[in-house]
């Protein structure tokens, strides 16, 4: 995959995700603003049923004390009548209204024999008596300019005017308990779905002040519901019913909890996709470039010994040559040699392949690793010789055996000091150090190379992981060495980490633990 359409297939990504997660966060706001809606129109619907249901219930007490007076009234609506009404207080302050009404009721009475007739008109009288208690926060009686005389007459008296009439002359908490109010809306409000949500309650005046009928922690400035509660003889609001609502949000966002819950999850996937996909496509495009590297270096590797060869294959068939028995022996001892180069290359890319796959086979035994660190110095140190190096040892482990395979042992130091040759650019001065720590036994190479910086050192255990400079690798090699040896040392229960600083060299640990 090119790097440019790579950088264009993210970027469509990013864009198609960031729009799919706005559309998700204006989605959800709207479901929040829609249930916000429906919790006020709910409450609002609650609030007015209890407000029609206090009234209700306030009406069926009148129609209790005055039954059958309005159709009494009706059914004399066309006989001629009078009627009176008249107020009056006591010495206790206690107030009457009396009203009175005369019905003539006519009759015609037969004379007999001369066939006349006589007309009898009786007269009925109908007088009712109402009570009007004190209010003790009326300075005087309540005004009771009210047209009982039409209504009487026509039949139109009705108990809603008379008990509006009577029951404005009555203190708020004789007609209404809070107790009754609260169970009353609390009922309605589960009736709608609303469980979380607890109201706190107050009755006002229509001037908005406060009445005794409240709640303890009712706060008049966080009002946010009021609707009517009691309407004058006028149809004049006389009182209102407010509340506001503790866990209010709550109850909003408690129908929408399952849906926003889901959105929710279903976004974090497809980020979480959308991130592993971009970690994988990177992934693979430097596993894809790491692998292509490791071919051409491969190639390059091969290239040298194939071509050696070749020169000494074709030297050993021209007749001054095969005829000088020492320069025969030259070049077979080349073709040896380069094929053993080229052997080795291979049994590496074997050997991390089966470890790949879990099937090393390891030849575990009782293994003394001060005599396989000091047999894996011996090929590497006429190396370093031959370039003016130095090789310094220190064996200070005085326990050394441990439960492991020792040619797999052996090839792990050779590989860690053969690093420290090629990544010293003068003259190698690389020290090997053993001791012991903690029920383990450590070996410790440091050199005094090119050093590298942190964040190579956490890439060093990595297959085919090489450090470079630009484009160009500076040393010889796959990547494999290091890789191998952390596999290595993992199955001896063992550790391998390293430390190092640019142009100060670099320090490798490795930990085996003893034999028990």
């Amino acid at each position: 995959m090119k790097k440019g359409f790579y950088k264009i297939l993210i970027g469509i990504m990013s864009v198609a995700l960031i729009g799919l997660i706005i559309i998700q966060f204006y989605w959800l706001n709207l479901t929040i603003k829609t249930g916000t809606e429906s919790f006020n129109n709910n409450v609002y619907q609650a609030m007015n049923y209890t407000t029609e249901k206090i009234n209700k219930s306030e009406l069926e007490k009148y129609y209790k004390k005055f039954n059958n007076i309005q159709a009494d009234l009706k059914s004399n609506k066309d006989k001629p009548q009078v009627v009176t009404n008249q107020v009056i207080k006591d010495s206790l302050g206690v107030t009457y209204a009396y009203v009175t009404r005369y019905v003539v009721e006519k009759s015609m009475l037969p004379s007999g024999q001369y066939n006349d007739s006589l007309t009898k008109a009786n007269i009925y009288s109908q007088e009712q008596v109402y009570k009007i208690k004190k209010d003790p926060n009326s300075d005087g009686i309540p005004n009771l300019n009210f047209n009982w005389e039409h209504s009487l007459q026509d039949g139109t008296f009705t108990l809603e005017s008379a008990a509006r009439w009577d029951a404005g002359t009555t203190p708020i908490d004789k007609r209404i308990s809070y107790k009754m109010l609260d169970s009353i809306l609390k009922t309605e409000l589960r009736n709608r779905g609303i469980n979380q949500a607890l109201p706190i309650l107050a009755v006002l005046k229509k001037d908005s002040t406060e009445t005794s009928i409240k709640s303890e922690n009712f706060d008049s400035t966080k009002i946010e519901f009021m609707v009517p509660l009691f309407l004058d003889r006028k149809d004049r609001i006389e009182y209102y019913l407010a509340a506001n609502f503790e866990n209010r949000k709550l109850a909003i966002l408690a129908p929408t909890v399952p849906i926003i819950s889901l959105t929710f999850i279903l976004t974090m996937i497809i980020i979480t996709v959308f991130s592993l996909s971009i970690y994988y496509m990177q992934l693979q495009r430097k596993s894809s470039e790491v692998k292509t590297d490791f071919i051409n270096n491969m190639t390059h590797e091969f290239k040298t010994p194939i071509a050696t060869i070749n020169i000494a294959s074709d030297a050993l068939r021209n007749e001054k040559v095969f005829t000088d028995p020492d320069k025969v022996k030259y070049y077979a001892d080349l073709i040896k040699q380069e094929n053993k180069r080229m052997n080795a290359h291979v049994e590496m890319v074997l050997r991390m392949s089966k470890l790949d796959m879990n099937q090393m086979d390891m030849n575990l035994q009782e293994v003394n690793l001060n005599g396989v660190v000091q047999k894996s110095v011996e090929p590497i140190r006429f190396i370093v010789e031959e370039r003016n190096g130095t090789i310094f040892e220190q064996y200070n482990a005085e326990h050394s055996f441990v439960k492991g395979d020792p040619f797999h042992l052996e090839n792990i130091v050779i590989n860690v000091l053969d690093n420290a040759r090629k990544y010293s650019p003068n003259a190698p001065e690389i020290t090997v150090k053993t001791y012991n720590k903690d029920q383990n036994f450590m070996i410790e190479i440091s050199d005094k190379g090119m050093g590298m910086s942190q964040n190579v050192i956490k890439k060093i255990f990595e297959q085919f992981y090489r450090e470079e400079t630009g484009n160009i690798h500076n040393v010889k090699g796959h990547g494999l060495g290091l890789a191998y040896v952390k596999k290595i040392v993992q199955l001896h229960n063992g550790q391998v980490w390293a430390e190092s600083s640019p142009g100060k060299g670099s320090t490798f640990y490795i930990k085996i633990p003893l034999k028990s």
